[in-house]
């Protein structure tokens, strides 16, 4: 090793030959001396943090990074510079999809990374699939690229899951499977497309910034329904809209696809246009127009004011709705309607194209579903019942029947303290003559236990994780003493798919609701879960079952369990079965 000099230029003092050793790179000849010298002055200029400070991560990232050759810029995408401009430790954006936004993300986190010393930031995508290419096809071309970034990254800690720079560490991961979540401290979070990432993996992520001082989160994503992911994040923040002064007669609005792009010789609603009739208008000519004169207005930064909805809440967070108005030289009206007529589901344009939530009826129950359950008339008589238990804090409990043409008919719902279950349970057995229970075993197993030895009749429910297309599998075995065996009475469950299954059933006109007085409370909880387009650990689409932000989904389950309790009817133990049914039930008119 060469012993270190006190040459004020900064070179080490000893030659060997015609070689130098130069700011601790070998240099073949003195030629390269000056530049080598020029890539440790970058490398020391990267390391000064009191240039920056986060207020001016715009400035680092036009500055040390760069694309196509030229230093980074905002030109066109003005509104990623006002996403970097604001102070905001949390910062939540909902984007329109091919905008530009994961490039600046990744931007982002390399200059927080050069700017906060030692810091630490995880980079979250759907899938480690998803993760691994992002690496190869961001990352790296970035790092390549600038000068800053390639001199600072280091050799021990360069490949597709962890970067090193400097003394600052970046971990890009998936969030789909167990073991997806690393135990790190973090100064940052950053979780890109959210609304396909699994929501348990980002927030164990999020108790890495325990111990941070910085605590910075950035969430985006393209959303899919409201109330959940992305949309959650960003109606838990001060909302910014981008919007629009005409510039023909000073009319302020917020462009609108639906009401403001016009086609020319086209007055029908935009939702009408699709493949079949596409070439019949003139789709080339489609413009936004100003609601208040009709003339095209310009759109450019000089003409646009970001505007937060709701200010005077003191949300902590940066809410940022992007649309594709806010790009209008990389996204034409033309191209919005051409794309609009590309999907199966119209709601995937908005979600995508538009940057908007959106729901239709294979996403989740409506209103109109559940009240066409709800029928006028007296309680019917049964001669015996089945039950359904979610269990929590507050157990809610459904109690129906089954008349003779296999409807279920919910006659009796109720919320009872999880310190009254037991006894509460056994009432409602006595008074509706329950044959069959289904109750979630989690997480009061100890009370599913204790329920199961005064009833023979009584099932555990556990979910599983399965591709079959079966919604439930029954394991049941005897006590055996001699064996060892314990009596076991267990439906292993298959979420997502029984579930679709509960959302065909209350369509399906077999599912009856007597109105009980928690109408709007059951109503409220069928519509909480939403059914999400996500990804498997395979890479595959799936649709997954999740609840809103808000979590009222109890007596979606209860509804469930008591579906299940009905498909278990001839399976009981210990007593005779009664038949389910006695006289006739009229459904009378729905309210």
């Amino acid at each position: 090793m060469p012993k270190r000099g006190a040459a004020s230029d900064g070179r080490r003092s000893d030659h060997r030959g015609s070689r130098d050793y130069v700011a601790g790179g070998l240099v073949s000849s003195p030629a390269d001396h000056d530049a080598v010298f020029a890539q440790h002055l970058q490398r020391v200029k990267a390391q000064t943090v009191s240039s920056y400070s986060l207020a001016m991560i715009a400035d680092w990232v036009s500055e040390h990074t760069f694309l196509r050759g030229e230093p980074y810029n905002y030109h066109n995408h003005e509104f990623q510079e006002y996403i970097l401009r604001d102070k905001s430790r949390e910062k939540y954006v909902r984007k329109c999809s091919q905008i530009g936004l994961s490039e600046l993300s990744i931007r982002w986190t390399v200059a927080v990374l050069h700017v906060l010393p030692s810091s630490t930031i995880i980079y979250t995508l759907p899938t480690a699939t998803f993760a691994k290419s992002f690496v190869k096809t961001r990352v790296d071309p970035l790092i390549q690229t600038s000068p800053t970034l390639s001199n600072s990254v280091s050799s021990t800690a360069d490949n597709s899951e962890i970067k090193r720079f400097n003394d600052s560490f970046l971990y890009i991961k998936g969030t789909v499977g167990q073991n997806a979540a690393i135990s790190v401290p973090a100064d940052g979070i950053v979780n890109d497309e959210v609304d396909f990432s699994d929501p348990g993996v980002m927030s164990t992520y999020h108790s890495r910034l325990t111990h941070s001082r910085w605590k910075l989160r950035l969430r985006l994503s393209t959303p899919t329904v409201a109330k959940y992911g992305i949309s959650a994040d960003f109606d838990a923040s001060r909302r910014h809209w981008n919007f629009v002064k005409c510039s023909r007669c000073g009319f302020f609005f917020l462009p609108d696809y639906f009401e403001h792009v016009k086609i020319p010789g086209f007055t029908g609603d935009l939702r009408e246009i699709n493949q079949d009739n596409l070439h019949k208008y003139r789709v080339p000519e489609a413009h936004l127009a100003c609601p208040s004169c009709g003339g095209a207005p310009d759109l450019s930064p000089a003409h646009r004011e970001w505007v937060i909805e709701n200010p005077d809440d003191t949300y902590e967070a940066a809410g940022f709705q992007i649309q594709p108005f806010d790009a209008p030289q990389v996204i034409s009206c033309a191209d919005l309607v051409i794309s609009s007529t590309k999907y199966r589901r119209y709601v995937d344009f908005i979600n995508f194209n538009l940057g908007l939530p959106a729901e239709d009826k294979d996403t989740t129950l409506t209103k109109a579903d559940v009240d066409a359950c709800y029928v006028r008339g007296e309680k019917p008589g049964f001669t015996t019942h089945v039950m359904g238990l979610d269990m929590g804090l507050m157990c809610h409990a459904m109690v129906a029947g089954v008349d003779s043409d296999g409807r279920l008919v919910v006659v009796h719902t109720e919320v009872i303290p999880v310190s009254r279950v037991r006894e509460r349970k056994v009432e409602l057995a006595r008074q509706y003559r329950v044959s069959i229970t289904v109750m979630d075993t989690q997480p009061y197993v100890e009370t599913v236990l204790a329920l199961q030895d005064q009833d023979p009749n009584l099932y555990g429910s556990i979910f599983v994780t399965s591709k079959g297309i079966e919604a439930y599998t029954l394991k049941q075995k005897e006590k055996d003493a001699d064996e060892g065996q314990l009596d076991i009475r267990q439906l292993n469950v298959n979420r997502n798919r029984a579930l679709d299954v509960i959302m065909d059933f209350v369509r399906s006109g077999n599912l009856v609701f007597v109105e009980d007085g928690n109408r709007d409370t059951v109503t409220a909880h069928l519509q909480d879960m939403k059914r999400i387009k996500n990804f498997t650990s395979d890479d595959e689409i799936s649709f997954t079952w999740q609840k809103s932000s808000k979590g009222d989904d109890h007596f979606h389950f209860a509804l469930l369990y008591t579906w299940l309790a009905m498909q278990l009817r001839g399976v009981s133990r210990g007593m005779i079965m009664i038949p389910s049914y006695v006289g006739s039930f009229k459904v009378k008119t729905p309210i």
